[in-house]
């Protein structure tokens, strides 16, 4: 057991001496899954957005107070702010202005005009959730309305008394709902760039880096020297693969806690497990660890090896759904990423991100990367043999 750990951490460090292998484990992660996530929508969960609206109140009546109260709840965040705080902030995104004169108006029966003020950038997702709560709060009021006029006479303005009389009943109806099955959303935005990018860099860092370093021992000879060293050959092969795996698991530690951080500090959407999807990951390094050693031991050229590792890594990768959501996919392709361990390891990774499952749920999809992992150690073992 000392024999597989030092030779894997040798290769470790030997990994880590190379500028161009931290840049492909660390930095390159990081800038793709930005990019691809502010392009393909960003920070906001699929499931949960809130919506920020800011509220001018240049009115101040009993109407408008009224109004703003039933505003506020869920989905969204109202901030009141008066016509010269508005002025002078900057970053609103939306702000919706009650006129002067609009309690009066509206007791009077006149009809009144509600100014939801948007910047061309405003996201448009938020935007419906903000006119969607202001159209209920209006059908709120009118209610409100109706009730205070009973003994108005027709034509008269309803007295202001008379609308802050009105009792506000329980609701009649109560809407319970549980999901039938798994969501259909697609994950979009940071849900698909960030799993995504993370399953193809791990990938393309084992499958290159780590089988152009075994076929560079071979030609150089350096696994023959290790086999007259006191080591059997089942620890050498052991070491190989549990070395790529530590590379790929500190890729992967190191990629999910810039996950957590930016989920803290600028509400990156990650999902609500990320140590469940830290465990996943690492259940994926497993899996396409020896597949790297057994493509280094079967291309003796180092440069071969890396470019064949690169054509696997982007094919896996597209067929996998690391590129695209598989939710958009046809059935047919669908099926053909269960031929490969990026497909089950984005299938988890969205159900713990996007669809609210937990590891007992997707038990399966982790017993089929466990027999990827199999295979590919088979494969490793008869190729350095």
């Amino acid at each position: 057991m000392r024999a597989i750990l030092n030779i894997a951490l040798h290769d470790l460090r030997l990994t880590f001496t190379d500028r161009g292998a931290v840049l492909w484990m660390f930095l390159l992660p990081i800038v793709f899954a930005t990019f691809f996530g502010l392009v393909m929508g960003g920070a906001s969960s699929p499931a949960n957005l809130t919506a920020s609206l800011t509220l001018v109140d240049n009115d101040g009546s009993v109407v408008a107070r009224t109004l703003i109260e039933e505003l506020a709840g869920e989905g969204i965040q109202v901030t009141e702010m008066t016509q010269e705080e508005r002025s002078t902030t900057k970053g609103l995104v939306r702000t919706l202005v009650i006129p002067e004169g609009f309690g009066d108006g509206v007791l009077a029966g006149k009809q009144q005009t509600l100014r939801l003020e948007k910047e061309p950038d405003t996201m448009e997702e938020a935007a419906l959730v903000a006119q969607a709560r202001i159209v209920s709060a209006v059908t709120r009021i009118l209610g409100r309305l109706v009730e205070a006029s009973a003994g108005v006479g027709k034509g008269a303005a309803i007295p202001v008394e008379n609308f802050s009389a009105v009792q506000v009943p329980d609701d009649l109806v109560l809407v319970e709902t549980s999901v039938a099955g798994k969501a259909t959303v697609v994950p979009d935005g940071f849900a698909q760039s960030i799993p995504g990018n993370t399953v193809m860099f791990v990938l393309l860092v084992a499958l290159t880096y780590g089988a152009a370093s075994i076929s560079a021992e071979r030609t150089s000879g350096n696994l023959r020297r290790l086999v007259t060293a006191p080591t059997t050959r089942a620890e050498i092969i052991a070491g190989k693969i549990v070395g790529r795996f530590f590379v790929s698991a500190l890729q992967i530690t190191v990629l999910v806690a810039v996950g957590i951080v930016a989920n803290r500090a600028l509400g990156v959407f990650i999902g609500d497990h990320p140590f469940q999807v830290w465990l996943v990951l690492l259940v994926f390094a497993a899996a396409v660890a020896p597949l790297g050693v057994a493509l280094g031991g079967l291309i003796s050229d180092p440069d071969r090896a890396a470019s064949v590792g690169v054509i696997l890594t982007m094919t896996m990768a597209a067929f996998g759904g690391c590129w695209w959501p598989l939710e958009v996919v046809s059935k047919t392709l669908k099926t053909v990423a269960l031929v490969f361990p990026t497909g089950w390891a984005m299938r988890t990774l969205h159900g713990l991100i996007s669809f609210g499952q937990t590891l007992p749920e997707l038990k399966y999809n982790l017993l089929a990367l466990a027999g990827f992992a199999v295979v590919f150690s088979l494969i490793a073992v008869r190729s350095l043999l």
